[in-house]
């Protein structure tokens, strides 16, 4: 998938304005008020970014059915940047991050306009190091 190759692999964010509707919902555990619009995507991608230097998405299983396209992938990463979060910052553990998840991403007119994304969170946060007890 383009998104997973050229936005969150390459840090191209000029992808996300030709992959997504502006006004895109994106479901994701780390942000529970919704990401909404293609400016906040951006900056969602870029909050990973700044945390991991070497993150990096390699998709599994990848189907398309009707408007629906669904897939798995893996997540991996140094954490040597402080993580934003909505539940609270995470300054830079330098550990490494190999975690997995599950997308879901609806489309109308060839662009994505909702995308529901499902990280297993608490492994990474155990890998990191802050899981709580």
């Amino acid at each position: 998938m383009r998104v997973a190759d050229e936005l969150w692999n390459k840090r191209d964010y000029e992808v996300i304005r030709e992959e997504y509707d502006p006004l895109v919902e994106v479901h994701a555990f780390s942000d529970p008020e919704g990401i909404i619009g293609t400016d906040a995507v951006e900056e969602w991608a870029r909050r990973y970014h700044d945390a991991f230097s070497d993150f990096h998405v390699e998709l599994f299983d990848v189907t398309a059915r009707d408007d629906r396209v669904y897939g798995r992938y893996r997540l991996t990463g140094t954490h040597d940047g402080t993580l934003r979060s909505a539940r609270g910052d995470i300054p830079a553990t330098h550990r490494k991050l190999d975690t997995w998840g599950l997308v879901e991403a609806r489309y109308e007119g060839g662009l994505c306009v909702e995308e529901w994304n499902s990280t297993d969170s608490m492994t990474m946060l155990s890998q990191l190091g802050v899981a709580p007890e």
